[in-house]
């Protein structure tokens, strides 16, 4: 892993329009991804995580352009992604590949997996002569024998079409994968073995991944550092072991709180962060910070400025978005909002 960015993305926007009535017109938006910034070095594996429906999938499908931003930039490696004509796309999603959640929806029912893992050979023109050849290497490398590649999706398990989708993925010789919720459909068992798939992948091939869970326990597993979502904004980014230990946005501290722990003795003794509420619609966020409805610590600018996800002077190498390190360096007050969320007994913390 090096310290230069391989991409990097910045107030990126994807903002799905409501049309209503005969005329079909735009009544409103449903702000999925609403400005986020993150970077992900070469040779790391970046986690993205947060509740489901916050947004994470949208900001992996928009860095490929599979679905396209309402604003901001997505630069790979010097090339402005959302800027690129259609030949420059189609080389860079050679480059940035994507695992998909449920193998089966991603994969042609009709077509053999010879077929489908061959595919990206055939449109980006590699290996020619020599397709079945490498469709049976890379069935190999994820660790499914090539004697079956005549088989349809629906003939292997879930564990095994999973496979496919990676060998997929890998078979442009991509630089960046995106992994959307690759282990959510699988067995507890068989998450482990992707997982560690995974993992190997990237120190065979230097690999970058952004790696999209809800699950944090997972996220903790594989990624270097963890970007914190939250109804379409990151709202904290850190080295894994710092943020884990030490975790500053009241969200994710929830989080971290809802991750089991492998002794009894201190899973009954812990502390517990219950966030009680539902999550705001992405049609009609809050004002100010997002998350105030829901979090236990609200003060008085939260339902006015939208924190910045800044480093702040507590924490100089952890950018937060959040009111309880200061208003750009002020002190702020506690409000008594109605919507300042919940206090501790309520959340179950001692």
């Amino acid at each position: 892993m090096t310290d230069d960015p391989l991409l990097t993305v910045e107030d990126l926007r994807v903002w799905f329009p409501v049309k209503e009535g005969l005329l079909r017109r735009t009544t409103g938006h449903v702000r999925a991804v609403d400005g986020v910034s993150f970077d992900i070095r070469r040779g790391e594996t970046l986690g993205l995580v947060g509740e489901s429906g916050c947004g994470k999938s949208t900001t992996g499908l928009a860095l490929l352009r599979l679905v396209d931003p309402t604003d901001g930039r997505v630069v790979f490696d010097g090339t402005d992604v959302t800027a690129a004509s259609r030949g420059e796309l189609r080389e860079l999603r050679r480059r940035m590949a994507m695992i998909f959640q449920d193998p089966m929806a991603s994969l042609n029912p009709r077509r053999t997996v010879r077929a489908s893992i061959a595919e990206p050979l055939e449109i980006h023109g590699l290996h020619r002569g020599r397709h079945r050849e490498r469709v049976a290497e890379l069935m190999e490398q994820v660790g499914l024998s090539p004697d079956h590649m005549e088989r349809h999706p629906h003939e292997f398990s879930g564990g095994q079409r999973q496979r496919v989708g990676i060998a997929r993925a890998l078979a442009g010789e991509p630089d960046l994968i995106v992994a959307d919720e690759p282990i959510a459909s699988l067995d507890v068992s068989i998450q482990a073995q992707i997982m560690n798939l995974l993992e190997r992948l990237q120190d065979e091939l230097d690999l970058t991944y952004l790696f999209i869970a809800h699950d944090l326990a997972a996220v903790q597993h594989v990624s270097d550092r963890i970007a914190v979502m939250y109804l379409g904004r990151v709202v904290e980014v850190g080295l894994r072991d710092a943020l884990v230990a030490e975790p500053a946005h009241p969200y994710t501290r929830a989080l971290l709180s809802a991750v089991p722990v492998p002794s009894p003795r201190v899973e009954r003794t812990r502390q517990r962060t219950v966030l009680t509420g539902d999550v705001p619609s992405p049609l009609d966020p809050p004002s100010g910070c997002s998350f105030r409805t829901r979090c236990p610590d609200v003060f008085e600018a939260c339902g006015v400025v939208d924190p910045a996800l800044v480093p702040r002077d507590e924490l100089p190498q952890r950018p937060v978005a959040c009111h309880l390190y200061g208003v750009e360096g002020e002190e702020v007050e506690r409000s008594d909002h109605p919507d300042a969320g919940v206090g501790t007994e309520a959340m179950g913390v001692a």
